[in-house]
């Protein structure tokens, strides 16, 4: 499933990256969207993957950028025309959107999962029986 929330203040949104590491998912699982003069410092030392919404001129800003715009990466997902303009209005009047998926996080435990059970077997298969 994926996820898409919006936050007002850059603390909000630390916080909220703290509870999603703790509940098991990766810096980089999670996409941060934001308007380009808005700068967000504390990200740089994260894998929080940062994309601006460039509200005027753009061109130049959105080539530079490390990752791709804001507007495009709504676009790679199922949202209708107007919720994407609605969360990149949101993004122009300061606000920052959050976006994740429990995909991965799945995929990781699952992963997580079999190799416990692969240990456990190899385990078993290891140990004799004492007769």
């Amino acid at each position: 499933m994926n996820y898409f929330e919006l936050y007002d203040s850059q603390e909000a949104v630390l916080d909220r990256i703290t509870q999603l590491k703790a509940e098991g998912y990766y810096e980089e699982d999670i996409h941060l969207m934001g308007r380009d003069d808005k700068k967000f410092e504390a990200l740089e030392y994260t894998e929080v993957v940062y994309h601006i919404h460039v509200t005027d001129d753009r061109g130049l800003k959105e080539i530079l950028a490390r990752n791709e715009p804001a507007e495009r990466f709504l676009h790679d997902y199922e949202l209708d025309e107007d919720e994407i303009e609605r969360y990149l209005f949101k993004i122009s009047e300061g606000n920052y959107l959050m976006f994740y998926s429990d995909l991965d996080l799945m995929e990781r435990r699952e992963e997580q999962q079999e190799r416990e059970e692969s240990a456990e077997a190899d385990f078993k298969g290891k140990v004799k029986d004492p007769e």
